[in-house]
């Protein structure tokens, strides 16, 4: 049954007077506010209380009429005494924040409260009391709050400053950026010109792709407050702040990445160098004492002392070539990104076939077995191939035991073919094995005819190929693996 706009309270007179038939338009317009509405008389007891208002307390709307409300509303009676002293002093209370408890039901809430001293004839009669229940408002302004500031720790983690302008002109920016430019605090940065702190080089760059609005990274250098240059990468985009359009501003700091290209211009240089000395400087002195120790070689009539110093030279130059070929090697690896490769249509087993015979005569007493199976057709580079067997079987028969034999094998397949080689007398400890293929690695010497990296520069082989070249090992030998796509 609708309530009736004013509640009588049993022997006192009527709180206002209005004409009957008014109440029930009056009581729902009250009831339709949205606002929990009482009337309050002299002695702040409520006469009369809409529905929204009974809802928002808990109880039944006859539960107030009467009482005191501290004892209404015993949580907030506290906090609500001074807002109802000023209206009853006159003052209108507008919009006045409240926080507690009205019923153990709703837990804490967020109100605004309204209040107006209502006035007969002149006399205060009692005040008008409404309430607003603003908790979702404000529960969801601290989630914008959390939302806004998950957002600044992303925006701190994603670059290393950021800042927003409007025409150059900085509104906000974060505290990384302020000790990027080396400032203690953001608040030095705001309402000064972007160009403060661009080099004088770059401000014409800076503000055309500030007036054009690019959307697209671009590369800066900033003179910090000490002076020293700093070089930026910056990316701008149009957001809407505080109700208008302005540029936000994110910053990197590429001083590494700018350190680092110009080692790997270094390094180049250095490369370019490197390979100049060992490919020129040293292969031309070289080419001459072979062609010198070859004509000696053909001339002839030398005496046996001679002939065998002539020998040990011509050795040792092929040793000095074989040395540089390996440096030369690894530079390129190491520094060109891997070894050039020159691949063509070949037939594996005919190349290896090629290697063994050589090995065949320089080690005669060694017993050398090839197994072949499958098609071992394919497209690799002859010459690098060539290297990569040389240098394993080499490896093996230098480490072996003369008395046993050394088994190549070749298998072709579906997808490449794997060249195996075998020698049950030769044991790699399984602790060896990450670094067997290391150039230069501390524990095994040198070759003596090399610079100790032959198995290194045979695995990249290998790998330029793409392929991959592994050693096993077990009590019963060693093998090295390696496998060639076609």
């Amino acid at each position: 049954m609708p309530q009736s706009l004013f509640h009588p309270l049993p022997g006192g007179p009527l709180f206002a007077v209005a004409p009957e038939e008014a109440w029930p338009f009056l009581g729902a317009l009250l009831n339709a506010t949205g606002c929990g509405i009482a009337l309050l008389d002299r002695e702040l007891r409520p006469v009369w209380v809409n529905g929204a208002l009974a809802a928002l307390s808990g109880m039944e709307v006859r539960a107030h009429l009467g009482r005191p409300l501290v004892d209404v509303w015993p949580r907030v009676a506290v906090s609500l005494a001074p807002l109802l002293s000023r209206a009853l002093s006159g003052e209108n209370v507008v919009e006045a924040p409240l926080t507690g408890v009205l019923s153990p039901a709703s837990g804490e809430l967020h109100l605004r409260v309204g209040l107006s001293p209502a006035h007969q004839a002149g006399v205060l009669a009692g005040v008008v009391l409404w309430l607003r229940d603003d908790t979702e408002r404000v529960h969801e302004e601290a989630r914008l709050r959390e939302r806004e500031s998950h957002m600044r720790s992303l925006a701190d983690v994603a670059c290393d400053g950021h800042f927003l302008h409007e025409n150059g002109v900085v509104l906000d920016a974060n505290r990384a950026l302020a000790h990027l430019l080396g400032h203690d605090s953001p608040r030095e940065l705001i309402g000064h010109h972007l160009v403060e702190w661009v080099a004088p080089e770059y401000r014409p760059a800076v503000m055309s792709a500030v007036a054009r609005g690019v959307e697209t990274p671009y590369e800066v250098l900033c003179v910090r407050r000490d002076g020293q240059r700093i070089p930026l990468e910056v990316l701008g985009k149009h957001v809407t702040w505080e109700g208008r359009q302005v540029r936000l501003a994110a910053i990197w700091d590429i001083s590494g990445r700018k350190a680092a290209e110009e080692r790997a211009e270094r390094t180049e240089h250095f490369r370019e160098q490197l390979l100049g000395v060992v490919g020129n400087d040293l292969r031309t002195p070289l080419q001459t004492i072979q062609m010198g120790t070859g004509a000696l070689q053909r001339l002839g009539g030398m005496e046996e002392p001679q002939q065998r110093l002539v020998g040990h030279m011509a050795q040792a130059a092929r040793r000095m070539e074989r040395m540089i070929h390996e440096l030369l090697d690894f530079t390129r690896a190491r520094l060109a990104g891997g070894l050039p490769v020159r691949p063509e249509s070949l037939m594996l087993d005919r190349l290896v076939e090629r290697v063994l015979e050589e090995r065949r005569q320089a080690h005669p007493g060694r017993t050398l077995l090839m197994e072949t199976q499958g098609d071992l057709r394919g497209h690799w580079d002859e010459t690098r191939l060539t290297q990569l067997a040389d240098t394993l079987l080499g490896s093996v028969l230098q480490h072996s035991a003369d008395t046993t034999p050394v088994l190549l094998k070749l298998v072709g397949a579906v997808g490449g073919v794997t060249l195996s080689i075998r020698n049950d007398s030769l044991t790699v400890p399984v602790e060896d094995h990450a670094t067997l293929f290391e150039p230069f690695r501390r524990g095994r010497p040198a070759s003596a005819e090399g610079l100790g990296l032959g198995l290194y520069i045979a695995r990249q082989v290998a790998v330029a190929h793409g392929g991959r070249l592994t050693v096993e090992s077990s009590q019963g030998g060693t093998r090295f693996v390696v496998w060639l796509p076609r």
